[in-house]
């Protein structure tokens, strides 16, 4: 199943949201939806998006953790590539097969470059998008992803390594929890709100793709990202099923009271259907689901998804 989603995320920082719609609208003009006269270049780079580099406070904002909680990531670890995209009908189809590996906590603010297409037809590329599948050996090392994090995501078949803290601003005591997940998902279909569906060749153009940090506190899978709430109390109340002091998946997967940490209205705020994994049973299907649904362009611009 695929989804579409829009988000008024203020906190994203009004310089890089400006930044993004500036680019965009820049390289939607000069050239035909069609194919122009001439050839162009696109860059493919990452972008980090402040949930992840700054993490979630609590708080009553729309960008809020709602139920009291601070939440801080000190890995963020995605394999991310293979882009794909084409013009109107198929037409100048383009692929890449490159595969990174970036952690979106200690992205550069020049913006890595993932692949790039030089020489191709410029105009509108009405189709866009690109994969998180787990690595293989020789995957392009971003910006310094630790070599024995790869090797895992390797051997494991992992495309996530998540790790972070959870701290209830009420007492300030904190939980730590570590995501080591196989999500491989395709992203399609990526547009930016109230533009033209892809990207645009104009000469030397680029594209950010972006992950959005604060999906797996969502309270669902809504159409519309504007109409979610952000919780993190299912979190907290995970239990520590083999008393490491680290929650993981042993323990997520040991989460089976999914009505309890995930209450439906009236009682509560949760809405479960409709993500990319049903039904969810337990709390590491709710993680893997949401992890799945988290890639965007150009900062906000929306991609449909399905499991890869």
């Amino acid at each position: 199943m695929n989804e579409k989603r829009k988000d008024e995320r203020m906190n994203f920082g009004h310089e890089v949201q400006w930044v993004a719609w500036l680019a965009a609208f820049s390289l939607s003009c000069g050239s035909s939806s069609t194919g122009g006269s001439g050839s162009g270049n696109l860059s493919v780079v990452l972008a980090a998006e402040e949930t992840i580099s700054d993490g979630l406070d609590a708080g009553s904002g729309d960008e809020n953790i709602l139920d009291g909680f601070d939440v801080r990531f000190n890995r963020y670890i995605v394999a991310i590539g293979n882009v794909a995209m084409s013009q109107v009908g198929g037409a100048n189809p383009q692929s890449s097969s490159v595969l990174a590996v970036a952690d979106f906590t200690s992205l550069p603010s020049t913006q890595p470059e993932v692949t790039a297409f030089n020489g191709i037809a410029t105009g509108q590329y009405t189709r866009f998008g690109f994969e998180t599948p787990p690595p293989s050996n020789g995957v392009l090392n971003v910006n310094g992803v630790a070599t024995e994090d790869i090797d895992a995501m390797v051997a494991n078949g992992w495309s996530y390594i998540i790790e972070g803290t959870i701290t209830q601003v009420s007492d300030g005591v904190t939980k730590s929890f570590l995501i080591e997940a196989d999500v491989p998902t395709v992203y399609s279909d990526c547009a930016l709100d109230g533009m033209e569906s892809g990207v645009n060749v104009a000469g030397n153009s680029s594209v950010d793709i972006t992950l959005h940090g604060d999906h797996i506190f969502f309270n669902g899978f809504p159409e519309e990202e504007g109409n979610v709430m952000r919780l993190a109390q299912w979190l907290w109340d995970i239990e520590d099923s083999d008393s490491n002091e680290l929650l993981t998946r042993t323990d997520f997967e040991a989460a089976t009271d999914v009505g309890s940490l995930f209450p439906s209205p009236p009682s509560g705020a949760y809405e479960l259907t409709g993500g990319p994994i049903t039904p969810i049973s337990n709390a590491w299907d709710f993680i893997r689901a949401q992890l799945g649904t988290q890639g965007h362009i150009f900062g906000e611009g929306e991609c449909e998804w399905s499991p890869l």
